[in-house]
């Protein structure tokens, strides 16, 4: 007998072997069929196995897989056996000699082979059960500790090696490259003997790479920012080269895991390793946010959204707060301005893609808020453009956004642009106008804001219009006191009151305007803008004649007789104007019960001011006329409505007959 013969012989062998065992395995598979169909199991597994080894219902599959097929309770039962694979026949044998044995053939095997895996090593995952008992949960813990506890080290060596000076910076240098690089081919090695296999990059190479390549970005960071060996623009292009790498590593193994490691380590240690906050950490640190959101591959990721713009919002937020004032300020607000663009670029984008995509609007909040911090570190005029100019830039987006060509993203995002855009436009009045005008600045903003709603019915531009809207009435409010008495008149700017008064009745009734013309707009809303109109509108009518008449008043040399004046008249515009309401409730009919209501209201409110007000303050023959003026209209109103009233009737009679 040659070797030949006896490597053909032991292959049949290995093939019965094998067709034996799997035999064995329908077999129990059937006892666990069984089993589970009955409620009550009285047969030990030491005698159920006894029974196996026996021969007892495991010899029916025997018998079975001896006629080529599987045994006969696997198909009556609906219950699938164990498939038996297929065995390779020897170099230079045919399938059929393969096949067969000194007693007879040997059916051919099943070509469906079993479900592969690998073994359970330690405890098995207990769903539901510990975090601990997870599956990968462990190895991730401890991946990412040790990526943690190594940039620690890093940076801590790097920091106490500058301050006690134990070896030169270009030893320092040279360990952080060599640990970099050993990290990340350690890593990459490991997660692609991982993908070899069939199996997703396990914790473990993940963090070995994220620690490397977060590695060679402090270490650049060090080399530019620590000992100002490279020109700031050469280090940002290495950290963005070196953490590009890293990212492009996340993206072929779909990990984001590494991504937030690489982008959140370095961006954690980077201003330890720096030392300083200026616009060069923020901008080293821009390359992470920017790189970070290319690592998630176009796949929604909260956490790697949230962990790429802190840090730089931090360090534009520590850069505004060191800077002010100097001429480092400038850079930064450049830094600021350029990850602002950025970030709302990749937030329409990454929301386009999936609407319910919150921390991309997040982002964009939090990075708006670094960049007006880093702009108000500059003085008052460059401060109050770079406002003036993202606000209008951040508007002009959120309207680009909401229609075509650009098509309309999530609502989020764009209630997030264009409430960025309104903050940056309220500082850049609150910075460039002088404090006389504020108040009236404000107004103009919110009726810029109130026309563009009315024009496009955008619910996002009238609720933010009635916020500044709301902002620029707080701030008038002082001129309506200042009317109150002569006193507080004559030393008030009546000047600025008067164009403040007049943009305040101009806010009220461009806002009731705006709030009917923009849809789904409840009722009560639309109700309560007008009852607020008309108590502004009134209010800021009032204060304008006082002011014009108490200053015409002191330029006559009369300041209180032009005081007296001025209230006068506005008694009698708030009695004309009450009028108005209740001879307009009986022309249209579908508006008569609130145009009804109000006129009844305003005309109790201008007989209470000319009882409880104009009654004290004023004096003389103003105070008669102001009487007299408001009687006759009184009586003129009550007369009109009376004759509108009974020509109304019959036409009321004659529908309803």
């Amino acid at each position: 007998m040659t070797h030949r013969d006896d490597v053909a012989r032991l292959e049949v062998e290995f093939a019965d072997a094998m067709q034996r065992m799997y035999v064995v395995g329908n077999g129990l598979a059937r006892l666990r069929h069984e089993l589970e169909q009955q409620p009550v199991v009285t047969t030990t597994p030491r005698t159920a196995s006894a029974a196996v080894r026996s021969g007892g219902p495991a010899q029916g599959g025997v018998a079975g897989a001896a006629q080529g097929g599987l045994p006969h309770h696997a198909a009556g039962t609906g219950h699938q056996g164990v498939p038996v694979p297929a065995v390779a026949g020897a170099p230079g044998r045919t399938a059929s000699s393969a096949g067969s044995t000194p007693s007879g053939p040997v059916p051919r095997p099943s070509t469906q082979a079993p479900p592969a895996g690998p073994p359970v090593v330690g405890p098995p995952p207990v769903p539901g059960g510990p975090w601990y008992r997870r599956e990968g949960a462990v190895t991730r813990v401890l991946a990412v500790s040790g990526a943690v506890v190594t940039l620690s080290g890093v940076a801590m060596l790097l920091v106490l090696a500058v301050r006690h000076g134990w070896f030169g910076p270009g030893a320092r240098v040279s360990a952080g490259a060599l640990l970099a690089g050993l990290l990340g081919g350690l890593g990459v090695r490991g997660g692609a003997r991982d993908r070899d296999r069939g199996s997703p990059a396990g914790s473990a190479p993940v963090a070995l790479v994220a620690t490397g390549a977060a590695v060679a970005y402090l270490d650049v960071v060090a080399v530019t920012a620590l000992y100002g060996w490279l020109p700031a623009s050469v280090g940002v292009v290495l950290c963005l080269a070196v953490s590009a790498l890293g990212s492009l590593v996340a993206r072929r193994w779909g990990s984001e895991l590494l991504a937030v490691l690489l982008v959140g380590g370095g961006g954690l240690f980077a201003p330890v390793v720096a030392g300083r906050a200026d616009w060069v950490l923020a901008a080293v640190l821009a390359v992470l946010a920017a790189v970070g959101w290319w690592a998630g591959h176009g796949r929604t990721t909260p956490w790697l959204t949230l962990v790429r713009v802190v840090p730089v919002t931090l360090a534009l937020l520590a850069g505004a707060a060191a800077t002010a004032g100097r001429p480092g300020a400038a850079p930064l607000v450049a830094v600021g301005l350029v990850v602002l663009a950025a970030t709302v670029v990749t937030s329409a984008l990454s929301v386009r893609r999936d609407a319910d995509d919150i921390a991309s609007s997040a982002a964009l909040a939090i990075v708006a808020t670094g960049a007006l911090a880093a702009a108000a570190a500059l003085s008052s005029t460059p401060r109050a453009l770079v406002h003036g100019a993202v606000g209008a830039v951040l508007l002009l987006a959120a309207t680009a956004l909401g229609r075509a060509p650009l098509g309309r993203v999530a609502p989020h995002l764009l209630v997030t642009t264009a409430t960025a855009g309104s903050v940056s436009a309220v500082l850049a009045v609150l910075s460039g106008v002088p404090d006389g005008f504020v108040r009236s600045g404000l107004l103009v903003l919110a009726l810029a804001h109130l026309a563009v709603a009315g024009a496009t019915r955008s619910r996002i531009a009238l609720g933010l219009g009635a916020g500044v809207g709301a902002l620029g009435v707080l701030a008038w409010l002082p001129d309506a006191l200042a009317v109150t008495t002569v006193r507080l008149a004559t030393d008030h700017d009546l000047a600025s009151a008067f164009v403040a008064s007049v943009l305040a009745a101009a806010v009220a009734v461009l806002a009731w305007w705006a709030a009917c013309a923009v849809r789904g707009v409840a009722e009560p809303v639309r109700r309560l803008a007008a009852v607020l109109a008309w108590a502004v509108g009134l209010v800021a009518t009032a204060t304008a004649l006082v002011s014009v008449g108490t200053l015409a008043g002191v330029r006559l040399g009369a300041g209180a007789t032009g005081f007296t004046a001025g209230h006068a008249v506005a008694t009698v515009v708030w009695m004309t104007a009450a009028a108005g309401l209740l001879l307009h409730s009986l022309e249209h009919p579908s508006e008569s019960d609130l145009a009804l209501r109000s006129g009844l209201l305003l005309s109790a409110v201008a007989v209470a001011k000319l009882f409880l007000f104009d009654l004290a303050a004023l004096d003389g023959v103003v105070r008669s006329v102001a009487f007299i003026a408001t009687g006759l209209l009184l009586l003129a109103t009550g007369s009109r409505y009376a004759r509108a009233w009974e020509r109304a009737r019959p036409r009321t009679s004659t529908g309803d007959a």
